[in-house]
């Protein structure tokens, strides 16, 4: 195993101990003291500093009842509001089970520090299931959510505010309903039913132990794709998209490479030959692929913990809050991973009140840290193959001398990736769309060694901007063929006009 690989697990796993430590164990400081201590000393003690969180989280997990794990007795014994809303289902047959929940937080703001979120806390049946931060704030929003593998017979489900949780001062939450979601079985034999596999496999997250109580950096968004390969092979890949990475690609560089700034991470995979799971891997600290070994959850629903500040996994840590997104299909053959926030405009909108409470939005960004209001971008949807070439846009404004660079003049801010990709071009503030005139494609040389230096198959496929609300809207271009540049050459594409 990789050393830095373990050690940044390790000091999750450990940071995460400590707190839970704190909570059910006080008495214990002398052990507490010396978890503390190791977690500050060198790589070389990772495998001493696991044994020793290992052992004190045996302290913890044997404190309580073995008929439910830590965790779960942990927030149990935290219930003591009355619920917010409950509803009682019944399923005719096993099978997988979602939850809408239409709430808002009262007076709350992503935007705002110390009023960011209220905290609720679902429990099927008694048992804490998960937690759900109201990031969408006083709006009235459908927040889904997987519960995942439940049994034949009726159940109940319960929503309670918690208050510990929340922002201080958003500590009010309504929840106007609450809509089970049963995802019964395709009927008859033949092939895998595709999306109930996917379902039922999709993952349970884990919150960073650095941004409990921070509100940063949470998954706003979970979705997943059906893959084939050569033969048989059938592979169902999870990704999730989170507000920001509080650590990684600079705010400035994500918007000029991957035209947003929220951090969109692949989570989990499996893969299914003749249709059985032959392999399960997930993207690892330092984007390291990784096979799973870790434990499950309501069903097949593997555990995952968020483990470093650019948001990468690990199934060895854990934390005191977990999260489950309800996944949605995407299908991205023709599309790129940022086109599944445009069907969610909320995305974009805390985004943007995300980076505003950080202080990394400005009117006169000075820094690779530092944007403008999102609003005021351009966002080009292309696809091109990049042979030892980059790729960056120019974009032209009636009546503006200048032209508006997605690369800001800076060479490593180009697009070097094959694909389908999004990238973005700040435009001059209330710039209205019915502007925009022209966006020119430049190829450039890259810094890798190459024979040939192109950028093939080169076709825009989308110019879009945000409205005041934030809702994606797409601007009309004129249709052409795809083109392929050498380097040093450019292409214009016009905009379509009434």
């Amino acid at each position: 195993m990789n050393c830095r690989t373990l050690s940044a697990d390790v000091h999750v796993f450990a940071d995460v101990s400590i707190k839970m430590f704190d909570s059910l164990n006080p008495e214990r400081a002398q052990l507490k003291q010396q978890l503390m201590v190791m977690k500050r000393s060198t790589m070389k003690n990772s495998l001493i500093f696991l044994s020793l969180s290992l052992l004190l989280l045996t302290f913890v997990y044997t404190s309580l009842s073995t008929t439910v794990t830590h965790l779960e007795a942990a927030q149990n014994i935290s219930q003591i509001s009355k619920p917010l809303a409950t509803e009682s289902f019944n399923l005719t047959e096993e099978m997988e089970v979602g939850l809408e929940i239409e709430a808002r937080s009262t007076g709350a703001s992503w935007a705002r520090e110390g009023a960011e979120a209220a905290a609720l806390l679902i429990s099927v049946d008694g048992v804490y299931q998960q937690d759900l931060l109201l990031w969408a704030g006083d709006e009235l929003f459908p927040y889904r959510v997987m519960l995942g593998h439940l049994n034949r017979g009726k159940h109940t489900v319960s929503v309670t505010l918690n208050e510990s949780r929340s922002a201080a001062e958003a500590r009010r939450a309504e929840v106007k309903s609450l809509r089970p979601l049963p995802f019964a079985p395709a009927r008859g034999a033949g092939s895998v039913d595709e999306d109930q596999l996917a379902l039922a496999h999709s993952p349970f997250l884990y919150a960073r132990a650095n941004t409990i109580d921070r509100f940063t950096d949470i998954p706003l968004l979970m979705y997943y794709e059906i893959l084939r390969e050569a033969g048989s092979d059938l592979i169902v890949r999870y990704t999730a998209i989170f507000t920001n990475e509080d650590g990684g690609t600079q705010t400035a560089a994500l918007m000029a490479r991957w035209g947003r700034a929220t951090d969109i991470e692949w989570v989990y995979q499996i893969r299914l030959r003749h249709r059985k799971i032959i392999e399960e891997t997930y993207q690892g600290v330092e984007h390291k692929t990784k096979n799973f070994t870790g434990q499950r959850t309501a069903g097949s629903h593997p555990l995952l913990a968020v483990a470093s500040d650019n948001n990468n996994f690990s199934d060895l840590a854990c934390s005191s809050v977990r999260f489950a997104p309800l996944p949605v299909r995407a299908r991205l053959e023709t599309a790129t991973r940022e086109s599944v926030m445009d069907m969610y405009p909320q995305t974009y909108r805390v985004m943007t009140e995300e980076l505003l409470r950080e202080k990394r939005i400005s009117e006169t960004p000075t820094d690779i840290n530092t944007i403008a209001d999102p609003r005021e971008y351009l966002y080009i949807e292309a696809t091109s193959e990049q042979e030892g070439a980059t790729l960056a846009f120019d974009v032209k404004v009636a009546g503006q001398p200048q032209t508006f660079a997605s690369d800001m003049g800076e060479p490593r801010l180009r697009i070097d990736r094959s694909g389908y990709f999004r990238t973005a071009a700040r435009l001059p503030r209330n710039v209205s769309p019915a502007a925009v005139e022209t966006i020119t494609a430049r190829c450039a040389a890259s810094s890798k060694p190459a024979g040939e230096r192109r950028c093939k198959h080169l076709k825009v496929v989308r110019a879009l901007m945000l409205d005041q609300n934030y809702v994606p809207r797409t601007l009309p271009l004129q249709t052409q063929p795809e083109s392929s540049l050498a380097a040093g050459e450019t292409k214009v594409f016009r905009l379509a006009r009434p």
